[in-house]
C-alpha cells in the first residue's frame, strides 16, 4: 500500500482531468501552494513492557480469597500478549499501578488493555473503576469511568479492549482501580500505555468570532427554491452569541421549524476562504446519530453577500463527533466564501435546541488525513475471512466478501451481512490492509447499515477487531460507548476506534441480530492518522499576494498555448513559464511574463514556440511566480498534447457560479466566435460575442438552476457545457 500525501492526490486528479479534457481549468484550493501544509506527527505508544516498574495491592496473603494482583510482572514484560489477573471482592478496592518506557506528553491518551477474566459476563456486580496517572509516583489526574464505558471494555469474552482518557499533564505511570464487587470478577490486565493524540492543535483558517457582533449575523432565510425568496424569522435563540469572540459561546434553534421560513443562523468569518477549505458549524445538544436529523440541515456559502455553494444532508455532509460532547457539520467547499449558513429544512423533532457555537472556514488537513491503508487489493483472494460465532446460524450469511477486499472503494462494491433478527449468533468478516496500520491510527471499517444512519442500538450490537499479521486478536472493542463513528459526505458512515498496536487486518462483527443491521454493506477496511478532534487555535492566514483562478493549456497553431487568469495581484513580479518532458525530466524556464499589481481580474497567455522541437508526445507546464520581495510559488502542473488540438478548447469557472458572473476561457482568440447559454427547457436566455482568449459572461436576471453553453466558432465548436447558477 502506498501512503498518498495529498499533494500528490490533488495532482493526480488534475492529470486524469487533462486526459479526458483537452484543455482544462481547475479551481485551485488557494489560489497558490506556498508550501505543504505541516503533516501532524504520526501517534506515538508507550508501553508498561519494560520488565519492570508494577505495584499492585493485596488485601491479604490469599489473592483468590480477599481480592488483588496475581503475577502483576507479566503485564510488564516484553510480551503484549501476557497478562496479569486482578481479582475484586466485597472486601476493598484494588489496584494495579504500572510503569510506562518513558514519559507521555500533556494531551495523550492514558490507559490499560484489559479483557474479562471470568468467562461471565457478571459486570453488573462491578464497584466503581478508576483511572489514575503519575507522574514519577505522584498522583497527577483521577477519572472515574462512566458505567457503560467500564462495562463495556470488561464485559463478554476475554477480548483485549480499552479503558482510557484524554490527560491534561504529562504522566509515566498508569493506575487501575476497580472497588470492591458484590460477586467475585476477575480481569485480565495486558499492559497500560500513553499514546499520541494526532491533533492538529493549530490550523488556517476562519471562524465567526469579532469583538463586536454588529453586523456579523443574520438570522434571514430563504425558501431555498425558484427565485430567492428572503424572509425574517426569530427561531434562532441568541444568534449574535455564534459571532462574539467567545467560542464556548451559543446561539441555539428553537423548538418550531417552518416551511415558509426555515430557522437560519448566517455568520460572518474574518477572512475569506479559499475553495477546498471545509465550511461548516459546529454544534452540540442534538441526537445527531440516533436520528437521522443531519437529513434535515443545510450548510450554504456566500461571498460578498451572494450565495456560492448550498448542500444538504446526508449525502453531502460530513459528521464528525469532537470530544467535548460537540459536532462538528460541514462540507469541502469549490467555491470561495467568506459567510456560513446552517438551517433547518425540515420539522426534525431531533434538533429542536441544537446548539449553534460558530461557524468555520478551515483547511483540509484539518480533518483529512495524510496516510491511509485500504483493504483494496489488486487481486482480492484471500484478503477477506468470514466468521461466525455458532456452528448452526440459519439465514446468516456473508454476500460478495471479496468486493470488500477489491480495488474498488466506491458506493458500488461491498460485502452485505445479514443475520435475522433474533438470532443469538455473531457473524464477521474480516479484511487483510495492503500496508499495515500503525499504532495509534485508527482503525475501522466504512458501511452503511440497512435501516440508514447507525443509532446507539445498532452500535450496541457491532464490534471492530484488529489482528496481526499471523492472525492473532490484538484488541477489540464494542458498542456506542467504546467505537467512535462519523458520517461520510456520500452518506456511508465510518465505525471506527483509535488503536494502541499494529495491525495487519481489520475485523467488523455483528453480535446478534438487529433489524437496522439487515443487510448492512461493508465497503472496505482502513487504518489512517487522521486527526480527532477539533484544533484548538485557528489562524487567519495572510492575504495572498497572487490569487490564481485559472491555469490552462493547449496546442494551437503549431505551438503549446498557455493560458492563465489571476483574480487579484499585489507586489508581483511577474511569472515564469517552466516545461518538463514528464517522468524524471526536471523543469526549465521557457518565457517570462513581467505583471505588477492589479485590483481586479487580470488574463495572460503565453506561447511556446519551441513546444514541438521538443520531440514529446505530451509536455508538461507550471508557472514560477514571483513577489517583489523575492518569494516564489509553482502553480500546479498542465499538461499539453503536441499537435493535438483540443476539441474543446475553452473552461468555464468558476462552475457552480453565483448570479454575478462566470469566465469562459477560451484559449485562442476568434474574431468570429460567440457564446450561447440555453435554458433546461432549450430556449436561448444570453448571446455573447467572445473574441478574445478569455470572455467574462453576464449572469445577472438568470434564475437558479442548469443551463447549457455552447461556443461556436471557426476554431471551435462544442455543445452541452453544463453550468449550474447558484440562488
Amino acid at each position: 500500500m502506498t501512503f498518498f500525501p495529498f499533494s500528490r492526490l490533488f495532482g493526480h486528479a488534475a492529470r486524469c482531468l487533462a486526459r479526458r479534457g483537452g484543455l482544462f481549468s481547475l479551481l485551485v484550493l488557494a489560489g497558490w501552494l506556498r508550501a505543504l501544509a505541516p503533516v501532524a506527527a504520526a501517534p506515538v505508544v508507550l508501553y508498561s513492557n519494560i520488565n519492570a516498574g508494577h505495584q499492585a495491592s493485596a488485601e491479604c496473603a490469599v489473592v483468590l480469597a480477599c481480592g488483588g494482583v496475581y503475577q502483576p510482572s507479566r503485564a510488564t514484560d516484553a510480551d503484549l500478549n501476557n497478562y496479569a489477573l486482578l481479582y475484586t471482592n466485597t472486601v476493598a478496592a484494588v489496584r494495579l499501578r504500572l510503569t510506562l518506557s518513558g514519559t507521555a506528553a500533556a494531551g495523550s491518551r492514558a490507559g490499560l488493555v484489559v479483557a474479562n477474566g471470568t468467562g461471565l459476563l457478571n459486570v453488573q456486580a462491578l464497584g466503581d473503576v478508576r483511572l489514575r496517572t503519575l507522574l514519577n509516583g505522584v498522583v497527577q489526574e483521577t477519572r472515574l469511568l462512566d458505567v457503560a464505558v467500564a462495562r463495556g471494555a470488561l464485559q463478554g469474552q476475554a477480548r483485549p479492549s480499552q479503558l482510557e482518557f484524554i490527560t491534561n499533564l504529562a504522566f509515566n505511570q498508569v493506575e487501575l482501580e476497580i472497588d470492591g464487587a458484590s460477586l467475585t470478577y476477575v480481569a485480565r490486565v495486558f499492559y497500560a500505555y500513553g499514546a499520541t493524540v494526532n491533533r492538529q492543535e493549530t490550523v488556517t483558517g476562519y471562524v465567526s468570532r469579532f469583538g463586536s457582533t454588529a453586523g456579523n449575523f443574520s438570522t434571514a432565510g430563504s425558501t431555498g427554491s425558484g427565485p430567492v425568496v428572503v424572509c425574517a424569522n426569530t427561531d434562532v435563540d441568541h444568534p449574535e452569541r455564534a459571532a462574539d469572540a467567545d467560542l464556548s459561546n451559543y446561539a441555539s434553534f428553537g423548538s418550531l421549524a417552518t416551511v415558509a421560513c426555515p430557522s437560519t443562523l448566517r455568520v460572518r468569518l474574518e477572512g475569506t476562504a479559499p475553495a477546498g477549505y471545509f465550511a461548516g458549524f459546529v454544534v452540540g445538544g442534538a441526537g445527531l446519530l440516533d436520528l437521522n436529523a443531519l437529513g434535515g440541515l443545510r450548510i450554504r456559502t456566500f461571498r460578498n453577500g451572494v450565495a456560492q455553494e448550498s448542500v444538504v444532508g446526508l449525502n453531502a455532509l460530513q459528521l464528525t463527533a469532537l470530544p467535548n460532547g460537540q459536532t462538528q457539520v460541514s462540507f469541502r467547499s469549490t467555491l470561495p466564501f467568506d459567510e456560513v449558513s446552517i438551517e433547518r429544512v425540515g420539522a426534525v423533532s431531533a434538533l429542536d435546541n441544537l446548539r449553534l457555537y460558530y461557524g468555520f472556514g478551515v483547511e483540509p488537513r484539518t480533518f483529512l488525513a495524510s496516510t491511509a491503508a485500504l483493504s483494496n487489493f489488486a487481486d482480492p483472494a484471500g484478503h477477506s475471512e468470514a466468521s461466525f460465532s455458532a456452528a448452526l446460524c440459519v439465514g446468516c450469511s456473508v454476500g460478495n466478501a471479496a468486493s470488500a477486499a477489491d480495488a474498488n472503494t466506491g458506493s458500488t462494491s461491498y460485502a452485505s451481512l445479514n443475520v435475522p433478527v433474533g438470532v443469538l449468533s455473531t457473524l464477521g468478516l474480516r479484511l487483510d490492509l495492503t500496508t499495515p496500520g500503525a499504532a495509534g491510527n485508527r482503525a475501522g471499517i466504512v458501511l452503511a447499515a440497512g435501516s440508514g444512519l447507525l443509532d446507539a442500538g445498532a452500535l450496541n450490537a457491532l464490534i471492530i477487531n484488529t489482528y496481526d499479521a499471523a492472525g492473532y486478536l490484538l484488541e477489540s472493542r464494542r458498542g456506542s460507548s467504546l467505537l467512535q463513528v462519523a458520517l461520510l459526505p456520500d452518506g456511508r458512515q465510518e465505525v471506527f476506534f483509535n488503536t494502541t498496536r499494529p495491525f495487519a487486518s481489520v475485523e467488523i462483527e455483528v453480535a446478534h441480530g438487529v433489524a437496522a443491521l439487515l443487510g448492512t454493506r461493508v465497503y472496505y477496511a482502513f487504518a489512517d492518522d487522521r486527526p480527532t478532534g477539533f484544533p484548538t487555535t485557528i489562524t487567519p492566514a495572510a492575504p495572498l499576494p497572487v490569487e490564481l483562478t485559472a491555469f490552462a493549456g493547449c496546442w494551437t497553431k503549431g505551438a503549446a498555448l498557455l493560458t492563465w487568469r489571476t483574480a487579484t495581484e499585489r507586489h508581483n513580479q511577474g511569472f515564469t513559464i517552466e516545461r518538463s518532458l514528464g517522468g524524471e525530466s526536471s523543469y526549465s524556464a521557457v518565457g517570462q511574463v513581467v505583471a505588477g499589481s492589479q485590483n481586479g481580474p487580470h488574463s495572460y497567455s503565453f506561447a511556446d514556440n519551441e513546444a514541438a522541437a521538443q520531440h514529446a508526445q505530451t509536455l508538461y507546464y507550471r508557472l514560477r511566480q514571483r513577489d517583489d520581495d523575492g518569494r516564489e510559488t509553482v502553480s500546479k502542473v498542465v499538461p499539453v498534447a503536441v499537435g493535438q488540438p483540443a476539441a474543446v478548447a475553452f473552461a468555464l469557472y468558476p462552475n457552480p457560479a453565483p448570479v454575478a458572473g462566470a469566465t469562459l476561457l477560451l484559449g485562442t482568440a476568434d474574431a468570429s466566435r460567440v457564446v450561447r447559454v440555453y435554458a433546461a427547457t432549450g430556449g436561448l436566455v444570453c448571446e455573447v460575442a467572445a473574441p478574445a482568449p478569455t470572455t467574462e459572461l453576464p449572469l445577472a436576471g438568470f434564475a437558479p438552476g442548469v443551463y447549457q453553453v455552447q461556443v461556436a466558432g471557426s476554431t471551435a465548436v462544442a455543445a452541452n457545457l453544463r453550468l449550474q447558477v447558484l440562488e
